[in-house]
């Protein structure tokens, strides 16, 4: 094993973020590392006290402040990215926080380990301090909405190895898990996003599988908080600017597709998915046994976030005009 001390770089997208920041930067600030971090603030001129509160931990982290001025934060990411010094780069928006004080630890050992892994996958946990609809969508361990829990693969089909402290992972073109929060190499980011203006979330796995970068590792036993939501209404608003800003907005550069109608079997699916989250009482059902499983009622939200998130995402697409083709892969 290398045994070198590694640096790792952190870029957080802000933009009013002094609700979250601080609790994600004490996040960082505890972590147990064998090596140092970099965090790089990349603030789209934010109104708040969010660049106070960056720089009143500049005391304890290596803390640097850029500027973004897009009003994008896949722009934001690009910019932490190249502005970046360690070995090692990840994103992370200003709501996530560390669970664990030893992330990084973990999370760096199957990297200096196998050269061949590219990147180890982060895994969403549940926090009693999350609001009822976050936990419901925190117990799956990539945060994914219902619809994409029934159309993208779980990363399970791409374990192929049970490692000391970690999972291998293999990615094919045909399956990549609707994950992108992950500890990059980043001297590999750089040569491939090199003339590129944005870091586009899940199209990051796809390019680097497409250039040959197929492992990945997966330490499910630390987790990431993300306080992603306050009400049903935000779900809808974060939906639908997912579809038109983040999605449509790029959709000439996107790679990752999150739904395959060229199987028929898919467009059957999802007609079927449609009615199922609509007629309400079969959601309401599995919210009742989801909440009985992990004995937490947060989870009789089910049927709402369903219906909202799977409603949000086909309203986005009617409004942004464009072919079917455009928003899913057929």
């Amino acid at each position: 094993m290398n045994n070198k001390r590694p640096l790792v770089s952190i870029a957080i997208p802000t933009y009013n973020e002094e609700e979250y920041l601080g609790r994600c930067l004490k996040s960082i600030a505890m972590q147990k590392m064998i090596g140092e971090i970099e965090v790089l603030v990349v603030d789209d001129d934010s109104t708040d006290r969010t660049i106070e509160i960056a720089k009143s931990f500049q005391d304890r982290l290596n803390v640097r402040i850029l500027r973004n001025g897009n009003k994008d934060a896949e722009k934001g990411k690009k910019i932490g990215l190249a502005a970046s010094t360690g070995e090692f780069f990840m994103y992370l928006d200003a709501d996530m926080e560390y669970a664990d004080r030893d992330w990084f630890n973990v999370s760096t050992k199957p990297l200096l380990q196998d050269k061949k892994i590219i990147g180890t996958l982060a895994s969403f946990g549940v926090s009693k301090e999350q609001n009822a609809i976050t936990r419901c969508i925190s117990y799956d361990i990539f945060q994914r909405d219902p619809i994409f829990i029934a159309f993208t693969p779980s990363v399970k089909r791409t374990i192929i190895e049970k490692k000391e402290g970690y999972y291998l992972c293999e990615f094919s073109p045909e399956v990549i898990p609707g994950q992108s929060l992950c500890l990059y190499r980043a001297d590999v980011l750089k040569k491939l996003f090199k003339d590129e203006p944005f870091l586009m979330d899940n199209d990051v796995p796809v390019k680097l599988v497409k250039k040959g970068h197929r492992y990945f590792a997966f330490c499910p036993q630390v987790k990431i908080y993300h306080f992603l939501l306050k009400n049903l209404r935000e779900l809808f608003k974060k939906r639908m600017r997912g579809v038109l800003k983040t999605y449509m907005a790029h959709l000439s550069n996107r790679e990752y597709k999150w739904i395959n109608l060229q199987k028929k079997s898919n467009v059957l699916l999802l007609g079927l998915w449609v009615v199922y989250a609509n007629l309400f009482i079969l959601a309401t059902i599995y919210g009742i046994y989801k909440s009985l499983k992990h004995r937490d009622y947060a989870c009789l939200y089910e049927p709402l976030i369903t219906i909202v998130s799977t409603d949000a995402l086909i309203w986005g697409f009617l409004k942004s005009k464009g072919k079917i083709g455009d928003l899913f892969k057929i």
